[in-house]
Protein backbone atom coordinates (compact mmCIF):
# COMPACT_ATOMS: atom_id res chain seq x y z
CA UNK A 1 0.00 0.00 0.00
CA UNK A 2 2.55 2.12 0.91
CA UNK A 3 4.50 1.55 -2.52
CA UNK A 4 1.33 2.33 -4.08
CA UNK A 5 1.22 5.67 -2.49
CA UNK A 6 4.62 6.33 -3.08
CA UNK A 7 3.98 5.79 -7.29
CA UNK A 8 1.03 7.69 -7.54
CA UNK A 9 2.82 10.43 -5.60
CA UNK A 10 5.75 10.31 -8.11
CA UNK A 11 3.27 10.30 -11.19
CA UNK A 12 1.33 13.01 -10.22
CA UNK A 13 4.81 15.17 -9.50
CA UNK A 14 5.39 13.92 -12.93
CA UNK A 15 2.84 15.24 -14.67
CA UNK A 16 2.53 18.65 -12.63
CA UNK A 17 5.85 19.49 -13.58
CA UNK A 18 4.81 18.59 -17.33
CA UNK A 19 2.32 20.47 -17.16
CA UNK A 20 4.46 23.76 -15.52
CA UNK A 21 6.90 22.75 -17.99
CA UNK A 22 4.66 23.03 -21.01
CA UNK A 23 3.16 26.38 -20.35
CA UNK A 24 7.00 27.98 -19.76
CA UNK A 25 7.38 26.98 -23.00
CA UNK A 26 4.48 28.18 -24.89
CA UNK A 27 4.78 32.07 -23.34
CA UNK A 28 8.29 31.80 -24.88
CA UNK A 29 9.30 33.39 -28.08
CA UNK A 30 10.18 30.90 -30.41
CA UNK A 31 12.41 32.89 -32.48
CA UNK A 32 14.69 33.39 -29.31
CA UNK A 33 14.02 30.34 -27.12
CA UNK A 34 17.03 28.76 -25.85
CA UNK A 35 16.43 27.20 -22.60
CA UNK A 36 14.17 23.92 -21.68
CA UNK A 37 10.80 24.11 -20.51
CA UNK A 38 12.39 21.81 -17.74
CA UNK A 39 15.11 24.77 -17.11
CA UNK A 40 12.11 27.28 -16.90
CA UNK A 41 9.77 25.36 -14.37
CA UNK A 42 13.08 25.20 -12.30
CA UNK A 43 13.70 29.04 -12.32
CA UNK A 44 10.12 30.07 -11.87
CA UNK A 45 10.74 27.88 -8.46
CA UNK A 46 13.56 29.54 -7.66
CA UNK A 47 12.01 32.80 -8.22
CA UNK A 48 9.08 32.08 -5.95
CA UNK A 49 11.62 30.76 -3.18
CA UNK A 50 13.74 33.92 -3.57
CA UNK A 51 10.77 36.71 -3.06
CA UNK A 52 9.36 34.60 -0.43
CA UNK A 53 13.07 34.48 1.35
CA UNK A 54 13.06 38.20 0.78
CA UNK A 55 10.00 38.36 2.63
CA UNK A 56 10.41 35.91 5.25
CA UNK A 57 13.74 37.30 6.08
CA UNK A 58 13.24 40.76 5.81
CA UNK A 59 10.19 40.01 8.88
CA UNK A 60 11.82 37.58 10.84
CA UNK A 61 15.74 38.29 10.49
CA UNK A 62 15.76 41.83 9.60
CA UNK A 63 17.16 43.49 6.35
CA UNK A 64 20.27 43.10 7.31
CA UNK A 65 20.43 39.50 6.33
CA UNK A 66 19.35 40.16 2.68
CA UNK A 67 21.99 40.72 1.07
CA UNK A 68 22.26 37.54 0.13
CA UNK A 69 19.43 37.29 -2.45
CA UNK A 70 20.66 39.95 -4.37
CA UNK A 71 23.51 40.07 -7.09
CA UNK A 72 25.90 42.09 -5.36
CA UNK A 73 28.45 41.31 -8.01
CA UNK A 74 26.28 42.71 -10.91
CA UNK A 75 26.27 46.23 -12.14
CA UNK A 76 23.39 48.42 -11.57
CA UNK A 77 21.52 46.47 -8.57
CA UNK A 78 19.49 48.70 -6.87
CA UNK A 79 16.91 47.96 -4.11
CA UNK A 80 14.39 51.10 -4.24
CA UNK A 81 11.46 50.63 -1.63
CA UNK A 82 10.68 53.29 -3.32
CA UNK A 83 13.77 55.39 -2.44
CA UNK A 84 16.75 53.26 -1.54
CA UNK A 85 20.72 52.56 -2.91
CA UNK A 86 21.38 52.02 -6.34
CA UNK A 87 25.15 50.18 -7.54
CA UNK A 88 27.17 47.86 -5.52
CA UNK A 89 28.91 50.35 -3.34
CA UNK A 90 25.34 52.08 -2.20
CA UNK A 91 24.32 48.35 -1.72
CA UNK A 92 26.88 47.41 0.34
CA UNK A 93 26.56 50.29 2.58
CA UNK A 94 22.93 49.91 3.08
CA UNK A 95 23.41 46.23 4.43
CA UNK A 96 26.60 46.89 6.43
CA UNK A 97 24.51 49.67 8.10
CA UNK A 98 20.83 48.17 8.14
CA UNK A 99 18.48 51.54 8.34
CA UNK A 100 15.83 49.09 10.11
CA UNK A 101 16.39 47.09 12.55
CA UNK A 102 14.38 44.63 14.34
CA UNK A 103 12.62 46.16 17.34
CA UNK A 104 9.78 45.32 19.84
CA UNK A 105 6.26 46.65 18.63
CA UNK A 106 7.52 47.18 15.37
CA UNK A 107 5.85 45.38 12.86
CA UNK A 108 5.69 45.35 8.93
CA UNK A 109 4.43 42.47 6.42
CA UNK A 110 4.89 42.70 3.07
CA UNK A 111 3.17 39.94 1.77
CA UNK A 112 3.69 39.01 -1.47
CA UNK A 113 1.08 37.13 -4.12
CA UNK A 114 -0.18 37.69 -7.51
CA UNK A 115 2.88 36.85 -9.17
CA UNK A 116 3.44 37.10 -12.69
CA UNK A 117 6.86 36.10 -13.99
CA UNK A 118 8.45 35.68 -17.10
CA UNK A 119 11.98 34.13 -17.96
CA UNK A 120 14.07 35.34 -20.73
CA UNK A 121 13.95 33.19 -24.00
CA UNK A 122 18.05 32.99 -23.05
CA UNK A 123 17.34 31.97 -19.82
CA UNK A 124 19.97 34.66 -18.14
CA UNK A 125 17.17 36.99 -16.70
CA UNK A 126 13.96 36.81 -15.81
CA UNK A 127 11.16 39.70 -14.67
CA UNK A 128 8.26 39.44 -12.13
CA UNK A 129 5.55 41.98 -10.55
CA UNK A 130 3.92 40.66 -7.23
CA UNK A 131 1.28 42.91 -5.10
CA UNK A 132 1.73 43.13 -1.84
CA UNK A 133 -0.04 43.47 1.07
CA UNK A 134 0.11 44.22 4.86
CA UNK A 135 -0.21 46.23 8.19
CA UNK A 136 2.20 48.53 9.32
CA UNK A 137 2.88 49.56 12.88
CA UNK A 138 6.44 51.60 13.57
CA UNK A 139 6.18 50.49 17.47
CA UNK A 140 4.15 49.83 20.36
CA UNK A 141 3.02 53.24 20.85
CA UNK A 142 2.72 53.96 16.75
CA UNK A 143 -1.39 53.83 15.97
CA UNK A 144 -0.60 51.42 12.81
CA UNK A 145 -2.31 51.58 9.40
CA UNK A 146 -2.34 49.44 6.20
CA UNK A 147 0.18 49.17 3.40
CA UNK A 148 -0.79 48.02 -0.36
CA UNK A 149 2.41 48.14 -3.24
CA UNK A 150 3.16 46.51 -5.97
CA UNK A 151 6.60 44.73 -6.48
CA UNK A 152 8.32 44.76 -10.20
CA UNK A 153 11.39 43.12 -10.05
CA UNK A 154 14.64 42.21 -12.50
CA UNK A 155 16.79 38.85 -11.51
CA UNK A 156 19.64 37.78 -12.82
CA UNK A 157 21.75 34.33 -12.49
CA UNK A 158 24.52 35.42 -10.48
CA UNK A 159 27.42 32.15 -10.82
CA UNK A 160 24.67 30.11 -11.82
CA UNK A 161 22.11 30.91 -9.19
CA UNK A 162 19.16 33.13 -9.60
CA UNK A 163 19.49 36.64 -7.63
CA UNK A 164 17.68 39.71 -7.19
CA UNK A 165 18.99 42.50 -9.91
CA UNK A 166 16.67 45.64 -9.86
CA UNK A 167 13.87 46.01 -7.10
CA UNK A 168 11.76 48.80 -6.77
CA UNK A 169 8.37 49.11 -5.00
CA UNK A 170 5.43 50.77 -6.31
CA UNK A 171 3.32 52.10 -3.33
CA UNK A 172 -0.55 52.36 -4.17
CA UNK A 173 -1.57 53.33 -1.17
CA UNK A 174 -1.41 53.36 3.27
CA UNK A 175 -3.88 54.58 5.24
CA UNK A 176 -4.23 54.36 9.41
CA UNK A 177 -6.62 51.53 11.04
CA UNK A 178 -9.41 53.60 11.85
CA UNK A 179 -9.94 55.76 8.28
CA UNK A 180 -10.46 54.39 5.02
CA UNK A 181 -8.29 54.78 1.71
CA UNK A 182 -10.83 57.23 -0.09
CA UNK A 183 -10.52 59.65 3.61
CA UNK A 184 -7.07 59.23 3.49
CA UNK A 185 -6.61 60.21 0.18
CA UNK A 186 -9.18 63.20 0.74
CA UNK A 187 -6.90 64.67 3.52
CA UNK A 188 -3.93 64.34 1.28
CA UNK A 189 -5.41 66.13 -1.35
CA UNK A 190 -6.90 68.78 0.83
CA UNK A 191 -3.42 69.60 2.43
CA UNK A 192 -1.76 69.72 -0.91
CA UNK A 193 -4.55 72.52 -2.07
CA UNK A 194 -3.03 74.89 1.32
CA UNK A 195 -1.35 77.49 0.39
CA UNK A 196 2.50 76.48 0.23
CA UNK A 197 1.08 72.45 0.15
CA UNK A 198 3.36 70.16 -1.38
CA UNK A 199 1.14 67.87 -3.57
CA UNK A 200 0.68 64.04 -2.45
CA UNK A 201 2.93 61.17 -4.45
CA UNK A 202 0.68 60.42 -7.70
CA UNK A 203 -0.56 63.94 -8.54
CA UNK A 204 1.10 67.41 -9.14
CA UNK A 205 -0.66 70.80 -9.52
CA UNK A 206 -1.99 72.03 -13.13
CA UNK A 207 0.14 74.22 -14.80
CA UNK A 208 -0.65 77.81 -14.97
CA UNK A 209 -3.45 78.83 -16.58
CA UNK A 210 -5.18 76.18 -15.59
CA UNK A 211 -8.20 75.58 -13.19
CA UNK A 212 -6.05 75.47 -9.74
CA UNK A 213 -8.10 72.49 -8.52
CA UNK A 214 -7.58 70.29 -11.33
CA UNK A 215 -4.75 67.71 -10.39
CA UNK A 216 -2.81 65.60 -13.07
CA UNK A 217 -1.58 61.92 -12.56
CA UNK A 218 1.76 61.70 -11.99
CA UNK A 219 4.15 58.88 -14.50
CA UNK A 220 2.87 55.19 -14.12
CA UNK A 221 5.85 54.74 -12.00
CA UNK A 222 5.21 57.14 -8.99
CA UNK A 223 1.45 56.80 -8.81
CA UNK A 224 -0.29 56.46 -5.42
CA UNK A 225 -3.93 56.03 -4.86
CA UNK A 226 -5.21 59.74 -4.77
CA UNK A 227 -9.09 59.16 -5.88
CA UNK A 228 -8.74 60.96 -8.96
CA UNK A 229 -6.84 59.22 -11.46
CA UNK A 230 -7.06 55.66 -12.43
CA UNK A 231 -5.15 53.30 -11.24
CA UNK A 232 -2.14 52.74 -12.68
CA UNK A 233 1.48 50.60 -11.43
CA UNK A 234 4.04 48.33 -13.20
CA UNK A 235 4.11 46.94 -16.51
CA UNK A 236 3.22 43.33 -16.21
CA UNK A 237 6.04 41.49 -17.93
CA UNK A 238 5.57 39.99 -21.36
CA UNK A 239 7.47 37.07 -22.91
CA UNK A 240 11.13 38.21 -23.80
CA UNK A 241 14.28 36.99 -25.44
CA UNK A 242 17.04 38.76 -24.09
CA UNK A 243 17.56 41.80 -21.14
CA UNK A 244 16.50 45.46 -22.40
CA UNK A 245 18.60 47.88 -20.65
CA UNK A 246 15.40 50.21 -21.29
CA UNK A 247 13.32 48.12 -19.93
CA UNK A 248 14.10 48.57 -15.99
CA UNK A 249 11.94 48.05 -12.91
CA UNK A 250 13.10 51.33 -11.57
CA UNK A 251 11.44 54.56 -10.77
CA UNK A 252 12.64 57.45 -13.67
Amino acid sequence: MAKSRTMRAALLGAALGLSMASAALAQAPASCDTTSALDKVVALNAIQNLMGRYSHLGQLRGEGTLSELFAMNTPGVSWRTPGGPVGIAQMKQRFDRPQEQLQPGVLRMHTMFTPVIEIAGDGQTAKGVWDSFGPEVGGPNDEGGWFQAKYGVDFVKENGVWKIWHLQVYPIFTTTYHKSITETARERLAKAEQPGGTPPPGVFRAPAGAPPMIMYPRPKSTWVYNGISVEQGPEIPEPYCHFDPNDVYISK
